[in-house]
């Protein structure tokens, strides 16, 4: 067996705990979620879900809502049309 190799990363406290409750319950602890996670990109070349770059418009949206500079809507049906 190859030698495991000690890493150290930054992650979000609270997708971290919430996750090693999910991982307890598969019987499985956070080494062995990540491991699985890695061989998974290994074998395919590439992420185990689907994954898609924002388009221009929402990339403007958040920036705008950063900023501050929200639309609001009346109803679904205006936020619809606008979409």
């Amino acid at each position: 067996m190859v030698a495991r190799k000690q890493t150290s990363i930054k992650v979000d406290p609270v997708a971290w705990e919430e996750a090693k409750k999910i991982f307890k319950e598969y019987g499985i602890t956070a080494s062995d979620a990540i491991n699985i996670f890695l061989n998974k990109v290994r074998l395919t070349g590439r992420l185990p879900f689907d994954m898609k770059l924002p388009s221009e418009r929402l990339k403007q949206a958040i920036k705008e809502g950063n900023k501050g500079e929200v639309e609001e809507f009346n109803n679904i049906n205006e936020l619809i049309k606008d979409l």
